[in-house]
């Protein structure tokens, strides 16, 4: 039977490459990702080793919130460090020298006069006097030394063609300021950061434009020689004050490290995410052309019967013929994979990531996981058609024709009702009972299969409506590729699956982002009540508080309200809190209370979402415990509750009382209203801005346009990478209308005999193509809009509240899928014009 297994692998080598094909655009995709994000965590790793090169120890304060894993090495939820500290610190036995640090985020104008556009942020830090300690390296020049000096790093000065010596305008937490470039720096081994500007100040000077006076985030040390680090931080704990630690510098470079990479973990299931769509698209891709193979060697597989094969020899036979193909898919994918990631890694600096060249980090867990994952994928997409080849009596050897019989569709319809009804089930509970995302996934793909199993049931129905066009179109062609739709629809809908997968999920994405506008439209005009908006410019998203006194200033202004975020801590959940100005907060956002008055913002007391607030039993004069980490737990009154507002979100406060628990303070944003909102206006607050070229104006209607701006640029990453199912789809189309085609050799050699022409031939595959494609746009666009209905549903409370269907995207995916639909049937139509008539009649 092994013999019988490569033999028939050798004679449907064709067909089953195609079939591997979706194997490895699936793995390699998976394994290209894997590779990726491990390179990417290898650099990062190294990166923060060698910036850590020289220090020992690190003194900071102690987090209460551990709940939030490595993201609090950067200082951010810890209490700042005060002066007096270092000198503690500095007197203490296997000290050799120590150093406070700042670090933080400012903003840069470039020779043009306009800010930095980087996706990249813009970084500042202190500079260490004493090289051992410093993080950064030295490129040219020297360190700033006073305050009207910096250093930057030298990539960034190079792509601006700063030389040391030139004067550059740095935006911080004071108003705008030209600095002398002294030098340029490295950090480690690389230009800078990932892509970041890195702008370095001397310490005093740092502590007052991006941090606060007398505090440092942590200080560093060098210990003596012979000191070991153990003794260092033993020495220095005895001697701190309760509330802050001492700890090595080589953890402290493991935790930040740790915390990129958790930042970055998004990425790495992002990408995974489509990968696996892809295999899932590849998985119905298999089945089909197993099941077709099966249905077509019914009197071979009956002959093995007949000479003494079992059924498990001939199940095992047709598994083993799987287990091939998913081996070498997966093998191939793997190999590819490791090219794939090399380019995805240095196309990241075109998205402002730029990293060091770095050898790509090929882990066990990657040839593991991609090789099983195809292999298994692919075995068990065959098991079906297996278990069907199995169970052929030895008399279908004594047949004509090909196919088996199909089994009753009875059994098909309470199996498919079934899992489909699973799905929903599932779906219910990840969307509306908040099982997490997981569910939502598992409840798509079961319901996928699901409606797959139930699609016989309407594929010839829907091949006879939507071949009706081609008939009149086509003629004798038309009909007969309809007809060839119609007459199979188990293959049909089979074929149709696949496709209907990929463009389900881009329905439901095209649907959630309609309707992601169209709230957030709805949002802004319920819940803003300004004429201007000012946002920082470049993609970056926050932004210096100097700015409030020439908006404020400005003719015409009549309110102005920043808009600041904050983290704070209840228990270990990390929640937003907004604080807006406590007198024009109000006249520029709509604040609707239900109990107590705004007015309580200006006495440091919080306002809390009216749901929120029956969910928590919180009421005006309740108190609520609120942990932030440079300050710690404090008990906060509650001065009122309000309508929602997704804008305010669900805790609001004073701007002051963010201010006074954050590190740094930022805006997200000023809301400004004016007299009569008029474009004179606009101008003349942008004139008033004129110093801070990294702000923009907008008006409601610009502010809408660039929120809808993001949201497309997002959507259409998503829909580059939702090709690769599509195109895995496609060569399922072409594979199924190749085996078609050979099983029809007679058949299409009868319609050259009696007088069709090859133009016709062609044009009769061309019509089927079309048709099987059409059935799946319509399957996957009514079950992905569907799908995104019901996301947009249970995600009403949220502020997704208006279901808008994507009707554009609608007519322009069915307009690609008729021609996706020819271009599939081009290969296939060609071979069925070029068969030999007296041959193919021939043809048993």
């Amino acid at each position: 039977m092994w013999k019988v297994t490569l033999k028939s692998l050798a004679a449907h080598k064709l067909r089953l490459a195609l079939t591997a094909l979706a194997v490895v655009l699936g793995v390699s995709f998976m394994a290209g990702t894997f590779v990726l994000t491990d390179t990417i965590k290898h650099t990062f790793d190294s990166l923060f080793a060698q910036t850590s090169a020289g220090k020992d120890a690190i003194v900071r304060g102690i987090s209460q919130y551990t709940a939030n894993g490595p993201r609090d090495s950067f200082g951010g939820n810890r209490p700042l460090t005060p002066e007096s500290i270092l000198t503690t610190v500095r007197s203490t036995p296997g000290v050799a020298v120590a150093e406070g640090s700042v670090s933080g985020q400012v903003a840069v104008v470039a020779r043009t006069g306009k800010a930095l556009k980087k996706n990249a942020p813009t970084l500042a830090f202190s500079w260490s006097v004493n090289r051992q300690l410093s993080s950064l390296s030295l490129r040219s020049g020297r360190g700033p030394e006073n305050d009207s000096e910096i250093a930057i790093d030298s990539g960034t000065a190079r792509d601006q063609h700063w030389k040391v010596g030139d004067e550059i305008t740095v935006i911080t937490n004071d108003p705008p300021k030209s600095y002398t470039l002294v030098g340029t720096t490295g950090f480690g081994k690389a230009d800078n950061l990932a892509g970041a500007t890195l702008v370095s100040f001397d310490t005093r000077t740092a502590q007052q434009v991006i941090g606060k006076p007398g505090y440092y985030d942590q200080i560093e040390v060098a210990a003596t020689r012979g000191t070991t680090t153990d003794q260092l931080l033993s020495n220095i704990g005895a001697r701190l004050p309760k509330g802050f630690e001492a700890v090595s510098a080589a953890s402290v470079a493991a935790q930040s490290a740790g915390a990129v990479a958790k930042n970055l973990s998004f990425f790495n299931t992002f990408l995974l995410t489509f990968a696996l769509i892809a295999l899932f698209v590849g998985a119905f891709l298999i089945f089909n052309t197993f099941s077709i193979l099966v249905g077509q060697r019914t009197r071979e597989l009956g002959l093995l019967r007949a000479v003494g094969a079992s059924r498990a020899q001939v199940n095992r036979s047709v598994l083993a013929e799987a287990l091939v193909v998913g081996v070498v898919g997966s093998s191939l994918g793997l190999v590819i994979g490791i090219p794939l990631a090399a380019g995805l890694y240095a196309s990241l600096g075109a998205l402002g990531l730029s990293l060091p060249s770095s050898p790509l980090q090929l882990l066990p867990r990657t040839v593991y996981v991609s090789l099983v994952t195809g292999t298994v994928i692919t075995v068990l997409s065959a098991v079906l058609p297996a278990r069907r080849a199995a169970h052929i009596p030895p008399v279908a050897a004594m047949r004509d024709g090909g196919a088996d019989a199909d089994t009753s569709l009875r059994r098909r319809a309470i199996v498919g009702g079934t899992v489909l009804a699973a799905g929903g089930l599932l779906l219910g509970l990840g969307l509306f009972a908040k099982a997490g995302i997981a569910v939502v996934g598992l409840g798509a793909a079961v319901t996928f299969v699901g409606v797959a199993m139930l699609a016989p049931f309407i594929a010839g129905p829907l091949a006879r409506g939507l071949g009706s066009p081609l008939r009149r179109l086509s003629g004798v062609s038309g009909r007969l590729g309809q007809e060839n739709a119609a007459r199979n629809p188990r293959r049909t809908a089979a074929t149709a699956s696949a496709l209907m997968i990929g463009l389900a999920v881009v329905a439901a994405i095209a649907t959630l982002g309609s309707s992601a506008t169209a709230s957030f439209n709805g949002i802004f005009d319920r819940s803003i009540k300004s004429d201007f908006v000012v946002l920082a410019s470049g993609g970056r998203s926050e932004f210096s508080t100097a700015a409030e006194a020439p908006v404020r200033g400005a003719p015409g202004v009549v309110a102005m309200s920043p808009y600041r975020l904050g983290s704070w801590h209840d228990g270990n959940a990390t929640k937003q809190v907004i604080g807006i100005d406590p007198v024009d907060g109000p006249k520029v956002l709509t604040l609707n209370m239900v109990s107590g008055s705004s007015a309580a913002l200006s006495s440091g007391e919080v306002l809390i979402d009216d749901k929120v607030a029956r969910a928590r039993h919180l009421k005006a004069g309740d108190t609520l415990e609120m942990g932030f980490g440079p300050t710690g737990v404090q008990a906060v009154l509650v001065g009122g509750t309000y309508k929602t507002n997704q804008i305010l979100g669900n805790y609001t406060v004073s701007d002051q009382f963010v201010a006074d628990n954050v590190t740094q303070v930022r805006n997200a944003a000023l809301f400004v209203k004016t007299t009569s909102g008029s474009p004179s206006e606009q101008d003349a607050l942008t004139r008033a801005l004129s110093h801070y070229p990294d702000l923009e104006v907008k008006t409601g209607a610009q502010f809408k346009a660039l929120q809808k701006s993001q949201l497309n640029t997002v959507l259409a990453v998503v829909y580059v990478l939702l090709a690769l199912s599509i195109l895995i789809a496609l060569i399922g189309v072409v594979n199924t209308l190749a085996l078609s085609v050979m099983e029809r050799t007679r058949e299409i050699g009868l319609l050259r005999a009696i007088g069709m022409q090859r133009r016709q031939i062609k044009r009769m595959i061309r019509g089927e193509a079309v048709i099987v494609s059409m059935i799946g746009a319509v399957l996957g666009l009514v079950l992905g809009v569907g799908l995104g209905a019901a996301v947009v549903s249970a995600l009403s409370s949220s502020g997704l509240d208006t279901l808008a269907i994507p009707t554009g995207t609608i007519v322009v995916v069915l307009i690609a899928t008729a021609l996706f639909g020819v271009g599939a049937a081009v290969w296939p139509a060609r071979r069925a014009a070029r068969l030999d008539v007296l041959s193919a009649i021939a043809t048993s």
